[in-house]
C-alpha cells in the first residue's frame, strides 16, 4: 500500500508498465483504490526479448526482429514452428529437404551461411538450449532472432550463426481461459518432375534418332516401328500368349503408382490458463498427426505399410508468488512422439530413403510394371542397381520409433530493491531427459517375393525365382516376417544440466536511462554413454539512452568450452553499438508530421552502429587437442 499526493482532487491516475495495458482512473480522498492492468496483445510494441533479457522496443541498438505467437499462427495449415517462421522474420531463411511425416524441421539460416562448420543457429526455449520442435505452437507467446554480433556477442562461441529465443506462454491474474483448436490439413505435392509416358518418350527418341543419323549411322538399329510404339497407346485385353498388354506393354506414371492425391494431417490442442495473486498457470495437451502420401501395398503381406507420426506435448508453466518481492517459476513439459517407416527405412539412412522415391525420377514408364495383377513385383532381369520403389515401400516390414522428452525448470526471481532501486536477482536450473526405442515392429527384410518381368518384344515371361528353394517344386511366396519387441537408442538417449545464475539493475534519472546485466551459466550434456560436454559462459551488458534519443551499448562474454585444450579453453568475446533516433529531436517534428494521405511519411527513423567479436566452437570431435592412439593390423 502506499499514497500519493496530487494537485488537485478531480486529478486524474494514469497506471502503467511495459507489457501492460495503462488504466486511467480518478483520484479519491481516503480511500483505496485497487488498479488491475491487463496484458496489452501490442506488447511487441513496447518489449523486446534480447539476450538474457527484455529491453524496450524503442532502445535497442542491435539486429534484432521478434514476432508473437499469433503471427506464427496465421501461417494456416502448418504445425511445425520452424516451417511457420518462413516469411514471418527478416533475415530468416528456412529450407526443407524432405516432407517425411515426423521429419519435417526445416534447416534455418540467418542472414545467410557464415561457417564452413555448419550454420545452424543456437535455439533456446525458455533459456535453454532445446529442439524447436519440443515447443507446440499454440504455446509459443513470443520468437526473436538475434542477427548481428552485438545481439549474440553474450553467448560468445554459440552464437555465431545467429540466436533464436522461443518464450513459450505463462498465466495471468484472472478468471480461467479456456482455448480449444482443431485443425485437418490436406497436403499435396508442391512440385513433381514432369515427365512423358511410353508412347511419347519413344516417339522422341525415334526423333531424335533421325536427326542424328548423318553423325551416328548405327542408331537406326534403335529406332522402333510405329506399330511396336502404338502398342504402348492401347492396352485393351491379352495378347497370343494370355499376358495383359498393358504388363506386357507397361506405361507406369510412377508418380500415380506410387503416391496418392494427397494425404491427411491433423493437429488438435487445449489450454487452459488464468491465475490469482499467489499463483498464475498456463497448462496445454497438443496432438499432432501425420499421414503418408504413399499408397499401401503391402495389405497383402498381413501388416501396415508406409509412413506414419503421431506426437503428443505437454506443458506446464507455473508462476508462483511467495512474497511481494519473491517469484518461484516451475515449467515441465513433456513429449511422446511415434514415427512409423518401413523397416528397411530407418530415419538416419539417407540412401535408404532415398530407394522408396528414387522409381519417380529413375524409372523409365515402360522399364516394368510396379506390381503384376498376379501379386508379384516388376524387375528387370539384366539390371542390377535398378530398384522398385513399390516393392520398397510393400515389404520393407514395419518399424516403430518412439521418442519420449521430459524437460523440467525451476527459477526463483528476487525483487532487491531493499538495497538499491532496479536491482533484482534470478537463479535458475534446468534438467532435460530424452529417451528413445527403435526396432519395435514387423521386420520382412529376409522374405523372398516373386518377380516378373515381360519381354515386350517376344511376350516371354521371365521369373527371379523358379522354383522353391525347399522342396524343388513350384515357387511358393511365404510370410515369412518376424516380430521385435525393440531395444533402446543408446546414442539417441540425451541428458542435459543447465544453471545459471543473473544480476539485473535498471534506473532512470530523469532523462537518462542506465541498465545493467551480470550472469554466469554452465551447460553440462552427454548422449548414450558418452562423458558429459561443458561449456560455461560469464556474461554482462551495459546500456545507456538519454531521452530516448541517444543509445549506447556494450556487451561481453568469456566463453569456456571443453572442446579445447586448458591454455585455450576461454576467450574473451565482446561488441558495442551506438544509436541515434533522429526522429525523436525537436527540429524534426515537422517531418514527422507530413502526412501522404491518411498515412504519415514517416514517424520512426533510427540510425545504428555495431561492432562486435564472436566465436564458434562447433568443430569435430572433442579430443582433438590431445594425442590418440591406435593399434590394430
Amino acid at each position: 500500500n502506499f499514497s500519493l499526493k496530487v494537485p488537485s482532487a478531480k486529478a486524474t491516475l494514469v497506471v502503467s508498465y511495459v507489457g501492460m495495458k495503462s488504466v486511467e482512473v480518478a483520484a479519491t480522498t481516503g480511500k483505496a483504490l485497487k488498479v488491475t492492468l491487463e496484458e496489452d496483445n501490442q506488447v511487441l510494441e513496447d518489449v523486446v526479448v534480447v539476450g538474457y533479457g527484455q529491453q524496450k522496443k524503442a532502445s535497442v541498438v542491435g539486429a534484432i526482429t521478434q514476432a508473437t505467437g499469433e503471427t506464427l499462427a496465421r501461417a494456416a495449415g502448418i504445425n511445425n514452428v520452424g516451417q511457420a517462421l518462413t516469411g514471418n522474420l527478416p533475415g530468416v531463411v528456412t529450407m526443407s529437404s524432405t516432407g517425411m511425416p515426423g521429419e519435417e524441421d526445416p534447416q534455418i539460416i540467418i542472414r545467410g551461411s557464415s561457417s564452413w562448420n555448419g550454420s545452424e543457429p543456437l535455439i533456446l526455449v525458455d533459456g535453454v538450449e532445446r529442439k524447436m520442435s519440443s515447443v507446440d505452437m499454440s504455446s509459443v507467446a513470443n520468437i526473436s532472432v538475434l542477427k548481428d554480433a552485438s545481439a549474440t556477442a553474450v553467448y560468445g562461441v554459440r552464437g555465431a550463426n545467429g540466436v533464436i529465443l522461443i518464450t513459450t506462454k505463462r498465466g495471468q491474474e484472472g478468471r480461467a481461459q479456456i482455448n480449444v483448436t482443431a485443425n485437418a490439413i490436406m497436403k499435396i505435392p508442391s512440385k513433381l518432375p514432369g515427365k512423358l509416358d511410353s508412347y511419347d518418350a519413344m516417339q522422341m527418341r525415334n526423333l531424335a534418332i533421325e536427326n542424328e543419323l548423318n553423325i551416328a549411322p548405327g542408331s537406326w538399329t534403335y529406332m522402333k516401328p510405329q506399330a511396336y510404339i502404338n502398342n504402348y497407346r492401347n492396352q485393351v485385353g491379352t495378347d497370343e500368349f494370355g499376358n495383359l498388354l498393358s504388363e506386357r506393354y507397361p506405361n507406369v506414371d510412377w508418380q500415380d503408382a506410387l503416391f496418392e492425391k494427397y494425404c491427411m494431417a491433423y493437429n488438435a490442442n487445449l489450454n487452459v490458463s488464468g491465475g490469482n495473486r499467489f499463483v498464475k498457470y498456463f497448462a496445454s495437451v497438443d496432438f499432432v498427426s501425420e499421414g503418408d502420401i504413399y499408397k499401401d501395398f503391402g495389405s497383402f503381406r498381413g501388416y501396415e505399410t508406409g509412413y506414419d507420426y503421431k506426437r503428443f506435448n505437454v506443458r506446464s508453466n507455473l508462476d508462483f508468488a511467495l512474497t511481494k518481492t519473491t517469484t518461484f517459476k516451475v515449467s515441465i513439459a513433456g513429449s511422446n512422439g511415434v514415427r512409423q517407416t518401413p523397416w528397411s527405412n530407418s530415419v538416419e539412412n539417407e540412401w535408404q530413403q532415398s530407394q522408396k522415391w528414387s522409381g519417380i525420377y529413375n524409372i523409365g514408364p515402360d522399364v516394368f510394371m510396379p506390381q503384376h495383377a498376379d501379386g508379384s513385383f516388376g524387375f528387370l532381369p539384366h539390371g542390377t542397381n535398378v530398384t522398385n520403389s513399390a516393392e520398397g515401400v510393400a515389404t520393407g516390414g514395419t518399424m516403430y520409433q518412439t521418442s519420449t522428452t521430459i524437460q523440467t525448470d525451476f527459477a526463483l526471481e528476487q525483487n532487491l530493491d531493499f538495497i538499491t532501486k532496479g536491482l533484482s536477482f534470478r537463479g535458475s536450473i534446468s534438467w532435460d531427459n530424452q529417451f528413445q526405442e527403435s526396432n519395435r515392429g514387423i521386420n520382412d527384410l529376409y522374405t523372398s517375393l516373386q518377380h516378373k518381368w515381360i519381354n515386350p518384344e517376344t511376350g516371354a515371361v521371365v521369373y527371379k525365382e523358379t522354383y522353391d528353394p525347399q522342396d524343388q517344386f513350384d515357387y511358393v511366396v511365404r510370410n515369412e516376417w518376424t516380430t521385435q519387441s525393440g531395444s533402446v537408442n543408446n546414442w539417441s538417449t540425451f541428458r542435459r544440466l543447465y544453471y545459471q545464475l543473473q544480476l539485473n539493475w535498471a534506473r532512470s534519472f530523469q532523462k537518462h536511462n542506465i541498465s545493467a546485466m551480470g550472469l554466469f551459466a554452465r551447460n553440462e550434456w552427454a548422449t548414450g554413454s558418452q562423458l558429459p560436454s561443458r561449456t560455461e559462459n560469464w556474461a554482462f551488458r551495459a546500456t545507456y539512452d538519454w531521452a530516448t534519443r541517444y543509445f549506447i551499448e556494450y556487451n561481453g562474454a568469456y566463453n569456456g568450452s571443453q572442446k579445447f585444450s586448458n591454455d585455450n579453453r576461454f576467450a574473451f568475446f565482446q561488441s558495442g553499438a551506438i544509436g541515434w533516433t533522429i526522429t525523436n529531436e525537436p527540429f524534426m517534428k515537422a517531418v514527422k508530421n507530413l502526412k501522404w494521405g491518411d498515412t504519415h511519411v514517416f514517424d520512426f527513423l533510427k540510425f545504428r552502429y555495431s561492432y562486435g567479436e564472436i566465436g564458434d566452437d562447433n568443430v569435430a570431435g572433442r579430443w582433438l587437442f590431445m594425442n590418440s592412439w591406435s593399434y590394430g593390423g
